[in-house]
């Protein structure tokens, strides 16, 4: 049994994508397997799923949509999917039949590989996690505050899991298709600026310094017009870098530093 998240919220067994019955028993097997392990009572699961404006006989109608759902993921393994469990029902899976779960632990991998200095791995087990994703977002389809929330802290850790991977092929000096990459990923987040400086360092390491300063200098209007403050220390360090041509902060081609051994704590947060 599989069950994604990454995406539209689906279920397949051996292969096989398992229907769902409607949009009410997709939202109800999502929030159990949310909050994966934790009994969640019938009216847990009406403020959920109907949330503000729930049906008279919303309490009623939960055991309903369960039992469709049963019904369609008919096998031994459903049984575990949507167990009840007073005083409600609950998601009794291991975290490795979740593509979410599955996607943490190879992020928190690999994130931990770039850490270590273990480059090579690291790009291994980010590619892998991204590699889950099905679409533009996770929970695609449903409107639930739960469901936005839940999307919005995993789509967070996809970004991060990107720019940790970014910095890996720096680690490696991949820079041809790396800096490709990163332009597009700066041009979608321009406010995030740990990208920013991995762009920066990746022009300056394909010898295109100028056009690592005018990165920077879009980047801290962008901050100030939009947020009112300035770019962060990592990135005015990285700059000052750019002015002095500081491969001791940037790297040479064929370089392995992205940031000062001071500042690796600060890439993680």
């Amino acid at each position: 049994m599989d069950v994604r998240l990454l995406g539209p919220v689906e279920v397949a067994s051996e292969g096989r994508r398992l229907p769902l019955n409607g949009a009410r028993p997709t939202a109800i097997l999502a929030a159990l397997v949310v909050h994966l392990g934790e009994v969640l009572s019938a009216d847990r699961l009406v403020d959920l799923v109907w949330e503000e404006d729930p049906p008279a006989t919303a309490r009623a109608l939960v055991a309903s949509p369960v039992s469709g759902l049963r019904r369609a993921l008919a096998g031994p393994e459903a049984e575990h999917l949507v167990r009840t469990r007073s005083p409600g029902y609950v998601a009794d899976l291991p975290p490795s039949a979740v593509d979410a779960r599955r996607f943490e632990a190879a992020f928190t991998a690999g994130r931990e590989a770039v850490l270590a200095g273990r480059a090579e791995d690291a790009v291994d087990l980010l590619d892998a996690a991204l590699g889950l994703w099905r679409g533009r977002g996770a929970l695609e389809g449903l409107g639930q505050s739960f469901a936005r929330v839940e999307a919005l802290r995993l789509a967070e850790l996809r970004l991060e899991a990107q720019e940790f991977r970014f910095a890996a092929e720096l680690d490696l000096d991949r820079r041809a298709d790396l800096v490709a990459e990163l332009l597009a990923h700066v041009a979608a987040h321009p406010l995030r600026e740990r990208p920013r400086g991995q762009l920066m360092t990746a022009l300056f390491r394909t010898g295109r310094v100028a056009e690592a300063l005018r990165c920077y200098e879009e980047g801290r209007r962008l901050l100030r017009a939009e947020l009112g403050v300035d770019p962060g220390p990592e990135l005015r360090a990285l700059h000052l870098a750019l002015l002095r041509s500081d491969t001791a902060v940037l790297g040479t081609p064929g370089g392995l530093l992205l940031y000062t051994s001071d500042a690796a704590d600060d890439l993680v947060r």
